[in-house]
């Protein structure tokens, strides 16, 4: 019986804040004593401003780009709860970086090395994609984007940084990598082929301009599967733009 009273004693003085943490995977909780010696440590960290305790479809975006992007060394996404009651926790925290109740959540990226951090701007929407495009273009780190697969984009982005003989090489590494994938790879990874046979042949221009004829059909009226379709090839052909950091881990 007194072991058993133990036990229960010991789960019960567990503090809540540790639990509330863990129950986030991907994301850590951070106060006004953590904050600026953990973000320091990364070289980006997503840093979303909230509620002490969130809940709802911006939540959820935030925490499943979070759980996606766990083995990415160089990139943190921390959650600073805050309370406008009691002893109001984080308060004095969120005001410095412009957060309050009126406009959360606030999503900033830290960058290492920048004194400011850049701002989360939603009005194209507060989704997983949105975050993830976001993130990827501030920080330069790799996050794969919708229609986009993972082997494929990093070989994009190796025949960007290559001379022309070495990207006929890297042609043909993308080439075994379609036929090892087989159907896994439809109906988006030909177009990676295609792009690079294209480059070979009219040079980079062709990147340029296929992204501007690209937009310029996704500013029209069309139908949902041929914007979805185009969004795909965009996104594409953003991979032969992408300029990538060199990360202590590859990255998703």
């Amino acid at each position: 019986m007194l072991r058993l009273i133990t036990f229960v004693c010991v789960i019960f003085t567990v503090p809540s804040s540790y639990l509330a943490s863990t129950s986030i995977s991907g994301s850590i909780e951070l106060d006004e004593f953590t904050f600026d010696k953990i973000i320091n440590k990364f070289e980006a960290t997503v840093v979303k401003f909230d509620v002490a305790f969130p809940y709802g479809d911006k939540h959820d975006a935030f925490v499943a780009l979070a759980k996606e992007s766990k083995d990415i060394e160089d990139l943190l996404f921390a959650e600073v709860g805050v309370k406008d009651y009691g002893d109001k926790d984080n308060e004095a925290l969120a005001n410095k970086y412009g957060a309050s109740k009126d406009n959360f959540p606030l999503v900033k990226l830290f960058l290492k090395g920048k004194s400011e951090p850049i701002t989360f701007d939603d009005s194209k929407g507060f989704t997983s994609d949105q975050l993830r495009r976001f993130i990827r273009d501030k920080s330069e780190i790799y996050l794969s984007l919708p229609g986009c697969i993972k082997d494929l984009d990093l070989l994009a982005i190796k025949f960007k940084n290559s001379d022309k003989d070495t990207r006929k090489n890297v042609l043909k590494e993308a080439e075994n990598v379609l036929e090892k994938l087989g159907s896994k790879a439809n109906p988006t990874g030909k177009i990676y082929k295609t792009i690079m046979e294209k480059v070979l042949e009219k040079g980079d221009e062709f990147i340029k301009t296929e992204i501007a004829r690209v937009k310029k059909i996704l500013d029209d009226k069309i139908s949902d599967k041929k914007r979805n379709e185009l969004s795909g090839r965009l996104n594409i052909l953003q991979s032969f733009t992408f300029n990538q950091k060199q990360n202590k881990k590859e990255e998703l």
